[in-house]
C-alpha cells in the first residue's frame, strides 16, 4: 500500500512538474489586418504572408518566442493592445504622436508614403488643393494616416465625401465600382492591388513621409528592447534586405 502510495506520489509531481513547464512558455498575441498587401494578407490556405509577417516571425525565432497573429480591424488595435488583448502589433502602422501614448513603438522598420488611386480611365488632372472643391469622393480605411490626410484635405465643409472601410480591400472594390472617385493609401499596397485587381492608376506623386514601427504595451521595455536588437540583427545580417526583394522589388 505504502509503495502505491510512494508511486502515485511520483507520479503526481511528474504531472506537476510537465504542466508547469508546458505553461512556462508564453504565447504572444501579435496583431494585425490582413488585407494589407505586401504586408500582411492571407493566402488561399489562410495562411499570413506578407513582408510584416516574415519580419515578426523572424524576431520570434530569434527571441524563441511562441505568438499566434490576431486578424482585427486597423483601428481596433491600439485599443486591443492598450487593453491587455494583444501583446504585440505589427500592422504598417505608422509611428505618429497619438498613438505614441498610447504604445510604445520600436525603431522605424519600414519608410512609407501615403499616393492616390484613381480608375484607369480618369483623364482629370487635379491637384492635392482640387480636391474639395471638385467634389470628390475619397476612400481611406478607417484609422490610418491615409484617412488622417483625407481628413486634412477635405476639411470641415466637405467631410461628407469621406468613405471610410473597415478593410483595405474594401477601399478598392468601393474604387473599382465606381462609388468613389478616389482612394489615399499606402503606396506599396496601392501597387500591389492595381497590379492584381487591375482598371486603376496612380495619380501623381507620394505626399508624405512616415514610418513605420512595432507596437507594444506602455512600459514593456525589456520586450521592446528585443524586438529592436532583432531588427538591427536582421539588417546587419541581410536578412532585411532579403524580405525587402521577397516583397517589393518590382
Amino acid at each position: 500500500m505504502k509503495k502505491s502510495i510512494a508511486v502515485f506520489a511520483v507520479l503526481f509531481l511528474c504531472l506537476i512538474t510537465i504542466s508547469g513547464c508546458a505553461e512556462e512558455k508564453e504565447v504572444l498575441t501579435v496583431g494585425t489586418e490582413a488585407t494589407f498587401a505586401p504586408f500582411e494578407s492571407q493566402d488561399e490556405n489562410g495562411t499570413y504572408i506578407g513582408f510584416d509577417m516574415d519580419v515578426i516571425a523572424y524576431i520570434a525565432e530569434d527571441n524563441g518566442w511562441d505568438y499566434e497573429i490576431v486578424n482585427i480591424a486597423f483601428d481596433t488595435l491600439i485599443d486591443k493592445l492598450e487593453g491587455g488583448d494583444l501583446d504585440i502589433v505589427i500592422a504598417a502602422m505608422t509611428i505618429d504622436d497619438e498613438r505614441s501614448q498610447r504604445a510604445d513603438f520600436s525603431n522605424p522598420y519600414y519608410d512609407a508614403s501615403q499616393i492616390i488611386v484613381v480608375r484607369e480611365e480618369e483623364t482629370r488632372e487635379y491637384s492635392m488643393d482640387d480636391i474639395a472643391s471638385l467634389d470628390l469622393k475619397v476612400a481611406v480605411q478607417m484609422g490610418t494616416t491615409g484617412a488622417e490626410e483625407a481628413q486634412k484635405i477635405l476639411g470641415s465643409d466637405k467631410i461628407h465625401n469621406l468613405y471610410e472601410y473597415k478593410r483595405a480591400n474594401e477601399v478598392f472594390l468601393e474604387l473599382a465600382s465606381g462609388r468613389v472617385d478616389l482612394a489615399i493609401i499606402d503606396q506599396p499596397v496601392a501597387q500591389k492591388y492595381i497590379g492584381e485587381m487591375g482598371g486603376m492608376k496612380i495619380h501623381g506623386s507620394p505626399f508624405t513621409e512616415e514610418k513605420f514601427g512595432i507596437a507594444v504595451q506602455k512600459g514593456e521595455k525589456e520586450k521592446l528592447d528585443k524586438i529592436n536588437a532583432s531588427l538591427e540583427k536582421m539588417v546587419s545580417s541581410g536578412e532585411y534586405q532579403t524580405l525587402y526583394d521577397k516583397w517589393f522589388d518590382e
